[in-house]
């Protein structure tokens, strides 16, 4: 009858334990979120421009091609958030 106890305790552990870990994400997700939302950065021959550094960095070709073709404004435009 006792291993039956214990199964008890441990599934109550591990329902406690899920509960905790809930309650931590909740509150620290608000914190990391923005973070690793999107990083931003000056836009090179952009004048300041901001841009999203992950789209630059998987594709630099095309935001160069249309900073030659379209200009500042638009390739800026193209590659933010």
């Amino acid at each position: 009858m006792s291993s039956k106890n214990d199964k008890g305790v441990g599934g109550a552990v591990a329902v406690a334990a899920l509960a905790v870990g809930a309650v931590i994400s909740y509150f620290l997700w608000p914190v990391a979120a923005p973070a690793a939302a999107v990083v931003m950065m000056k836009a090179p021959g952009a004048g300041g421009l901001l841009i999203s550094r992950a789209a630059f960095v998987a594709n630099p070709q095309l935001y160069y091609s249309l900073l030659r073709t379209a200009g500042a404004a638009a390739a800026a435009a193209a590659f933010a958030a």
